[in-house]
């Protein structure tokens, strides 16, 4: 989801791995990898927690699941606070999420009611031991106006920063189940 944004270096044990985003005209494709120090099923919880990614993400000021479409398929609607630089925006998604077991989420994005003229993103999660590795792709065309020349590098650098914050507050999640 361009539910995604900022670069704290205060990630707990997770990671990282690599990151890119490109733009083709108007469209952006955005790519991550990263390593929790959690368990799958905690890292798996967290992110489709839908009625509660604020307290993984604090970009993300609302979200709910507007109606169930079927097993394991949600309509989502956020409100993401994405500042780039000085400037900030709120924008409005809807998406539709497909959960395809603990392996992977794909959510299509529903234009008409959307910041974004089109988008789709897919997360991929695979156990690593006792750690969870994510490889996230997201392609996405918004609706309001990104700097052409220095958006990829803006979107990659609000990326990693939101990633990082996540992977914390998901970690700490996981720490606070494995002491319970």
């Amino acid at each position: 989801m361009v539910c995604v944004l900022l670069v704290p270096h205060h990630a707990i044990g997770g990671e990282i791995l690599d990151s890119s985003v490109t733009r083709n005209d108007s469209f952006y494709q955005a790519s991550i990898d990263v390593r929790f120090d959690a368990p799958l099923a905690v890292v798996y919880r967290a992110i489709t927690d839908y009625d509660n990614l604020a307290a993984i993400n604090p970009s993300i000021e609302e979200s709910r699941v507007l109606r169930v479409i079927g097993p394991q398929r949600y309509r989502v609607y956020s409100v993401i606070k994405i500042c780039i630089l000085v400037f900030c925006k709120r924008v409005h998604q809807v998406q539709d999420v497909v959960q395809k077991g603990t392996g992977s989420i794909e959510a299509v994005t529903l234009p008409a009611v959307s910041d974004f003229r089109s988008g789709i993103a897919r997360w991929k999660f695979s156990a690593a031991g006792l750690a969870t590795n994510l490889h996230f792709t997201q392609e996405f065309e918004p609706d309001f106006w990104v700097p052409p020349v220095i958006g990829p590098w803006l979107i990659q650098r609000a990326l990693r920063r939101e990633v990082n914050e996540t992977v914390m507050n998901v970690e700490l999640i996981a720490r606070e189940e494995a002491s319970k």
